[in-house]
């Protein structure tokens, strides 16, 4: 097909549409993408994109398609670029396709621009709502549990059996919407890029011990056997201790609560290349498998749980992939479930 029919077609495009030959220069554009670029018509064709879009994060993209001669794998994080227009922060979502025109040998990079700017913007409200939301609940619940906390250790008083009973209930509220606020501040962080790293090279071992050190009293006051499987030659991961602790703390946390009596959780670790797997396995009840893809999204409780507000897994989905990791799940109804995620092996 003739280029100027290329052309007729891209103008029906409701994106900013580019066609480049492999070394960056425009061949074709529509309207959308001119008044992205800034100009139009013959000052357009045969010059390198680069002459009018400063996005480091494009061009890396395009050097890609250009070097290897194939489209680079696209995902959320590296397919949305920042633009300065005019004066004005706008936001895109790259595509990218890599086809020829006329010639076999001569491949040619069509990739669209797609204006996501409002959705950036509505993501960023909802991000600063959760934020604002979640410092304005803890003061408040704070000093409510400190209250209660006090009237409970008769500091103020003796209490009735019947009086600590409610006051035991309103504390593990308190306790719960407390936590409800903690992770709403946390996602909404992670979010906005704020999650930072502490990294160091640290041992397994001693990240899963102190995950399990605040929850083996839970576990023997539950009839749970909860023990670890570990190799004894496991080499260091690269990560921040804190954050992967509340990690393995958050799994093994979940595996008690949908465990019943007289079961069992394991924590196992291995290495497997440059990465560690670690993996926290449960003999409760299993997750069905209508939940298996999306257990890690924001919000999402399964039927029949124990409560939450389903932040915990997606908090866990940004840490572990921040390191550069995965996480991921397998389950069996009524034969348990097993939570495995993955951390580069340190330097060392």
């Amino acid at each position: 097909m003739p280029l100027e029919n290329y052309e007729l077609i891209f103008r029906e495009i409701p994106e900013a549409v580019i066609l480049t030959d492999m070394e960056c220069r425009i061949l074709a554009c529509n309207t959308l993408a001119e008044e992205l670029l800034g100009t139009k018509g013959e000052d357009i064709r045969g010059r390198r994109i680069q002459a009018f879009l400063n996005s480091p994060p494009l061009m890396n993209l395009l050097d890609e398609a250009v070097m290897f001669a194939r489209v680079p794998a696209l995902n959320h994080e590296n397919s949305v670029i920042e633009l300065n227009i005019r004066g004005k922060r706008k936001y895109y979502k790259v595509s990218m396709k890599l086809f020829e025109l006329q010639d076999p040998k001569s491949k040619t990079l069509l990739f669209t621009l797609t204006d996501i700017t409002i959705i950036k913007e509505m993501e960023q409200h909802k991000t600063d709502f959760f934020a604002v939301a979640s410092h304005e609940f803890r003061t408040p619940l704070t000093s409510i549990f400190m209250g209660v906390g006090m009237i409970k250790s008769g500091q103020l008083g003796q209490i009735t059996p019947r009086g600590k009973e409610i006051l035991e209930a309103i504390e593990s509220d308190c306790t719960r919407l407390l936590q409800l606020a903690n992770n709403l501040l946390d996602l909404s962080r992670m979010e906005t890029g704020w999650i930072s790293l502490e990294l160091e090279d640290v041992s397994v071992y001693d990240v899963i011990n102190a995950a399990l050190a605040t929850l083996k009293l839970q576990a023997e006051h539950k009839n749970i056997a909860l023990y670890t499987k570990l190799p004894s030659d496991l080499p260091l991961v690269r990560a921040d201790v804190n954050k992967i602790i509340w990690v393995v703390t958050n799994l093994v946390g979940n595996a008690l609560r949908y465990t019943e009596e007289k079961g069992s959780i394991i924590v196992k670790a291995i290495r497997k290349g440059s990465r560690v797997i670690f993996s926290v396995a449960d003999t409760g009840k299993g997750i069905p498998d209508t939940y298996h893809e999306k257990i890690f999204q924001k919000f999402v409780q399964i039927d029949g749980g124990t409560g939450g507000a389903g932040l915990g897994l997606a908090i866990c989905k940004e840490i572990v992939e921040a390191h550069g990791g995965e996480i991921w799940l397998k389950s069996e109804l009524g034969k348990g479930s097993t939570f495995s995620f993955s951390i580069p092996v340190g330097r060392g």
